[in-house]
């Protein structure tokens, strides 16, 4: 059995990972994110359309999702 730290230490890591994909599979619609900050300061800073957002982990995931899907 895996204790839950190391899950929840494997689905940070998954998570990051994806970010830094969709953050240049979306560059195409004008969405720039800086994934340095996510590392430095744990949030996630995206400007998408003249809107800046500071976004968590898991919030910064869902909504490059959201944006590559639509």
């Amino acid at each position: 059995m895996i204790p839950d730290s190391a899950i929840t230490a494997a689905l940070q890591d998954w998570l990051k990972a994806q970010i830094l994909q969709l953050s240049v599979d979306t560059l195409k619609s004008n969405a720039v994110t800086c994934t340095a900050c996510g590392e430095v300061l744990g949030t996630y800073i995206i400007d998408y359309r003249g809107d800046r957002f500071r976004l968590s982990l898991e919030q910064t995931y869902a909504f490059l999702k959201f944006i590559q899907e639509n």
